[in-house]
């Protein structure tokens, strides 16, 4: 339930559904939140309070207050109902739950923030609960699906699953008891329980791959769970549990639907799946959250009548105003898109342009000498270029960012199965076209100069010409049609 304030930024900063900062309060009856206290050993001279008012997203608004002399401060920010946020002393955070009308007292030493911070006044219930749930259930490891329990079979891993939860729910109505508190806060750690437990069990087979293991063996029915699961259960919507899940949900129908093309079609099977299965803001986050990935990574076209059909509906302005923004400020290129042209000087002195190759599959891929995973692509691009050398496709690396003799220098060392391109910086026109923002990327461009995907496989993956190969035979096999 809770994760450290600068992991979080980082994860989120880097995650595919980064909502704009907007807080719609016409939406809602306002009411506010008062947070005062004192802070022992204070590290930093000011606290913020981040509300993340965007449901089931770590973005919102932002409210600071000074730390005195003494450490004692108080913050009030306008909540429009209940929501999570997070409290943040210098490199210190504690995630809190709001609700209008609270008058939160807290005290805290910064040496040991978690396991030192006290609540008194309104409110105080509700975050006590959230501080002792994180500390008998999310750093026991007995109670983590890693390192250990995803390594269990089928029948122990269920069961594994089947006693944490019913840890959680009598310890949720031990304290309650004791403690009594809303039952919107109520809904929202039940939330926590049922979409933990349906999440964990749903990537089971994933998360075993990723961490080597063989794919069990899994017996007949084990995904009907999955009809028990209420997609709208009320309170889930500020759970973060629950976003994961519904993602992780309708990408696993996605892949397993035998509907359309999976490579072409994933994006739109996963919309209109979220669009019949949903309601109110749960649909209206998932809608935006889909189409915020189709703009970024699918197939042009789709994403243009996905966006079209979604300006019809009566999205939240919340949600809305995010998709207007990303669908014209990000460059469309993407699966279906057009290319964008280049003309670059080449290793052997000459230029080479994309119109140039014209007619031929190009492989093209951008990497740096500065990036580890580049250079052990390199070493692998021999292997690589000789698996695929029946299929007829044309290499193409585009080194970026290195003085131009010292590239000369390495582009004559390194494999010739490509042709080696250079562009001198970052800001380089084609790699602006490209939208390029990690390295290395590789994309995978047809013969009449449509992007047949944005994200090829790499050369030093152990599967990555398999894989290319295959998406070439998939392209031919449906252009010949």
């Amino acid at each position: 339930m809770y994760m450290p304030f600068r992991l979080r930024t980082l994860l989120y900063s880097l995650s595919l559904f980064l909502v704009q900062s907007l807080f719609i309060a016409s939406s809602f009856a306002q009411g506010t939140v008062t947070i005062s206290g004192k802070i022992s050993n204070a590290i930093s001279d000011s606290v913020l309070l981040e509300v993340y008012t965007v449901p089931a997203s770590y973005t919102g608004e932002s409210y600071s207050a000074p730390v005195s002399s003494k450490g004692e401060f108080t913050i009030q920010a306008p909540l429009a109902e209940p929501m999570v946020a997070e409290l943040v002393h210098g490199s210190e955070s504690i995630l809190l739950y709001l609700q209008p009308g609270d008058n939160l007292d807290v005290r805290v030493n910064a040496n040991d923030f978690v396991s030192s911070i006290k609540f008194k006044g309104k409110g105080t219930n509700e975050n006590n609960f959230l501080v002792q749930f994180e500390r008998k259930f999310l750093e026991e490891e007995d109670y983590q699906v890693l390192p250990e329990n995803i390594h269990k079979p089928e029948k122990s891993f269920l069961q594994f699953l089947e006693e944490r939860r019913q840890d959680q729910l009598a310890f949720l109505e031990k304290s309650t008891k004791n403690a009594p508190v809303s039952e919107k806060f109520k809904q929202y750690v039940q939330a926590q329980i049922d979409f933990s437990y349906a999440n964990d069990r749903l990537t089971y087979v994933e998360v075993r791959k990723r961490v080597g293991d063989l794919p069990p063996t899994l017996s007949t029915g084990y995904y009907d769970f999955l009809k028990q699961v209420d997609l709208n259960q009320p309170g889930a919507i500020r759970n973060q549990a629950y976003l994961d899940f519904l993602y992780n949900y309708f990408q696993f129908k996605a892949l397993t639907s035998k509907a359309g093309n999976p490579e072409r079609d994933y994006y739109p099977i996963m919309y209109a799946m979220a669009k019949k299965e949903l309601r109110g803001m749960a649909k209206d986050m998932m809608l935006a959250r889909i189409l915020s990935q189709s703009i970024r990574f699918g197939y042009i076209p789709d994403t243009d009548a996905m966006y079209q059909e979604f300006l019809q509906e009566k999205v939240n302005p919340l949600f809305a105003s995010y998709v207007e923004n990303q669908y014209r400020q990000i460059r469309k290129v993407g699966m279906g898109s057009k290319a964008p042209g280049f003309t670059l000087l080449s290793s052997t002195g000459d230029s080479v342009s994309l119109k140039s190759l014209q007619g031929k599959i190009v492989y093209l891929g951008f990497w740096r000498t500065s990036c580890g995973i580049c250079n052990v692509d390199q070493h692998a691009y021999k292997y690589f270029a000789e698996q695929l050398a029946a299929k007829d496709i044309v290499l193409v690396q585009i080194s970026v960012g290195e003085d131009v003799a010292v590239w000369r220098q390495k582009a004559a060392k390194q494999n010739q199965s490509a042709i080696q391109l250079y562009a001198p910086n970052l800001s380089d026109e084609v790699v602006k076209n490209y939208d390029v923002k990690n390295f290395p990327s590789y994309f995978l461009i047809a013969p009449d100069g449509t992007i047949i995907t944005t994200n090829a496989r790499r050369p030093g993956h152990a599967e990555g010409a398999r894989e290319v190969a295959a998406l070439v035979d998939q392209y031919r096999q449906i252009s010949s049609r």
